[in-house]
């Protein structure tokens, strides 16, 4: 179908180790104008990796890239954006302290003759990009005051603004909410009519139908197949990404649910509007809504990490959650959306993380018993199969599904009740995904109890027991006939009609 179309851009037997572990193995791989092409694979398939050495992140170990017809050897970024290809994170790599309009055009001002910043044109340009991606932000906005989504389509508007010839997005719809998803796929559908080149990563295999060309699947840094979207199918993408058939249809339960462990009492705040449930023992009671619709204010609220009036009872007793401190001394557990900027620390070792809230179990008079908390670690590590080649590992080079596994294994460690999941498997692959999953039933089954917010509608629909649908801070409505829980039903309570 490309006739005499040259590929803008090809790589050839591409290799790449970190720690002596090969991540990606003799990559060969060709991009063509007015193209989507799609990476899939399972976290730690190398997917993020091969995107970062095509945009200068990275350098490779051994193999040759060329350009337009010329090699290509990236040293930097700023090098492969002035080449003309953009990179679009899946971590945010925006600079809070800045204004939307400051973080667009960060090394790229426009200037007056005069050597001046030209403010207004800047401005100008900002609006019309904000505005076409329908944003309900305004170029002075200060990005630390943006949510995760509307930082994510911030993103998007910068590569947007860089006119590049090759643009790679890594999963640019993890956080972002469905009318943004349309959005972007319109953004898409001009760009290739533009003759732009893209490479799109994503593990929500349903977005393909709408913007795919091609697709390339990687499984342990190897491709297993590349294939014209036409000529594959759902089923076989994912046995070419994890080498078998994943069922998620076994998470779904019907389980009569007794025992109160939770109430909440009209909570409120300038987010959210007299909010009241409980939660009861062993269930997994799902959030749904809009980006914006105050699900994670309310999870932020019940673990004392924003301000609320409002009533909290465990047990049947009434306890007083201000801090987060008081939330873990109750025996909740918060995991956010947000993982590497605030659910870990990315400079520290798997073992640091999973045993810093719990080092005084460690602590033997006058010193600390090393060997007892790597045993405890070396177990999670094995036990939640955290992909690394050690516990020493830093975690920030490790995927995102591993990464989410040693935030649970440090819940789990300190002897949670009660886990508030903020999308709970964002930007994680089916396998991962999967493995997810099982902890959480494991987790319930043992007595705990999971409040989830999952804009993924069927994974809240595979994995809750009752379902509370949210709109601009209030609860709409709470769904406990598990048949009348269809992503239709809930689509027309998020929106209103």
């Amino acid at each position: 179908m490309n006739g005499e179309k040259q590929a803008i851009l090809e790589l050839q037997n591409v290799n790449k180790s970190f720690f002596g572990v090969e991540i990606l193995k003799d990559i060969n791989l060709k991009i063509f104008p007015g193209e989507v092409h799609c990476l899939v694979g399972e976290n730690g398939a190398g997917k993020s990796t091969l995107c970062k050495i095509i945009s200068g992140i990275y350098s490779r170990d051994s193999g040759k890239i060329f350009y337009q017809n010329s090699y290509f050897l990236p040293k930097t970024v700023k090098e492969a954006q002035v080449l003309g290809i953009g990179f679009i994170h899946q971590e945010l790599m925006l600079v809070p302290q800045l204004t939307v309009l400051e973080n667009m055009f960060l090394g790229k001002e426009i200037r007056l003759p005069c050597g001046g910043m030209n403010w207004r044109a800047m401005k100008e340009k900002t609006k019309a990009i904000i505005d076409d991606l329908e944003l309900d932000i305004i170029p002075d906005d200060l990005v630390t005051n943006l949510s995760v989504a509307q930082q994510q389509m911030v993103e998007i508007a910068k590569a947007i603004l860089g006119e590049f010839k090759v643009i790679i997005f890594d999963e640019p719809t993890a956080s972002i909410s469905r009318k943004n998803t349309e959005t972007l796929f319109r953004i898409i559908h001009r760009l290739k009519r533009k003759n732009v080149a893209m490479i799109y990563i994503s593990h929500r295999l349903e977005e393909f139908k709408h913007i795919a060309d091609k697709v390339t699947v990687l499984r342990d840094g190897e491709i297993t197949g590349t294939r014209r979207y036409q000529d594959i199918s759902m089923e076989d993408i994912v046995k070419l990404m994890v080498g078998r058939d994943v069922d998620f249809t076994k998470y779904q339960r019907n389980v009569l649910f007794q025992e109160e462990k939770l109430r909440v009492e009209n909570i409120k705040n300038t987010n959210l509007h007299d909010i009241s449930f409980s939660l009861k023992k062993g269930e997994i009671l799902g959030f749904a809504g809009l980006v914006g619709a105050g699900r994670t204010e309310l999870l932020r609220a019940i673990y004392g990490a924003d301000e609320y009036t409002g009533n909290i009872y465990i047990n049947n007793k009434k306890i007083i959650i201000k801090r987060p401190e008081q939330a873990v001394d109750a025996k909740i557990g918060f995991i956010t959306e947000d993982r590497k900027n605030q659910g870990l620390i990315l400079e520290l070792s798997i073992r640091e993380n999973i045993t810093l809230p719990i080092l005084q179990r460690f602590w033997r008079k006058f010193y600390l018993d090393k060997k007892a908390e790597m045993e405890v670690a070396e177990d999670n590590r094995r036990k939640l199969k955290i992909v690394s080649h050690s516990q020493e590992q830093k975690t920030q080079t490790l995927s995102g599904g591993n990464q989410q596994k040693v935030i649970i294994s440090r819940w789990l460690e300190s002897g949670v009740d009660i886990l508030l999941f903020d999308e709970p498997t964002r930007g994680i692959d089916i396998g991962a995904k999967s493995e997810i999953y099982d902890l959480m039933r494991e987790f319930v089954e043992k007595g705990g109890s999971i409040i989830m917010v999952s804009s993924d509608l069927p994974e809240l629909i595979t994995m809750s027991d009752r379902v509370i649908v949210m709109r601009n801070g209030k609860k709409i409505k709470e769904i406990t006939d598990r048949v009348k829980i269809t992503e239709e039903n809930l689509m027309h309570l998020m929106i209103g009609i």
